[in-house]
C-alpha cells in the first residue's frame, strides 16, 4: 500500500489569522520564499504604476502648455502681421513726426561692378 501523508492538517480560520498563529505554520515557513518574491513583485508593480501616472500627469501638463503657447504664437503673428500694413506703417510714421514722406517714384536696383 502506497504510504500516506502523514502531514498534520493545518485549518486555517480567522482566529488564527488574528492571534499570530498562523505565522507558525509548517506551510508559511515552507513558502516564505515565494511570499516573499510576491510581494516584492506587488511593490515594484505599485511603484511602476505610481511612476506612470506622475509621467502621465507631466505629459498631459506639457500637452496643455503648449496649447496656450501655440494660440499665444497665432495671436502674436497676427498683430505683427496687422502691423506690417503699409497703411498701418504709414499711420506710424506721421504719429511719430519722423518728417517720412511715401516715394512717388518706385524703386530701382544698383548694380556695381565687380573689380
Amino acid at each position: 500500500m502506497p504510504e500516506k501523508n502523514n502531514r498534520k492538517r493545518y485549518r486555517v480560520s480567522l482566529r488564527t489569522i488574528l492571534n499570530g498563529r498562523i505565522l507558525e505554520s509548517d506551510w508559511l515557513r515552507r513558502n516564505r520564499l515565494l511570499i516573499f518574491v510576491v510581494v516584492v513583485m506587488l511593490l515594484v508593480n505599485i511603484s511602476i504604476r505610481y511612476k506612470s501616472e506622475k509621467t502621465i500627469r507631466h505629459i498631459t501638463a506639457l500637452q496643455d502648455s503648449l496649447k496656450e503657447l501655440r494660440s499665444e504664437s497665432v495671436a502674436v503673428a497676427a498683430e505683427l502681421m496687422k502691423m506690417s500694413r503699409p497703411s498701418e506703417v504709414m499711420d506710424r510714421v506721421e504719429k511719430s513726426n519722423l518728417g517720412l514722406e511715401v516715394s512717388k517714384e518706385p524703386p530701382r536696383r544698383l548694380y556695381v561692378d565687380k573689380e
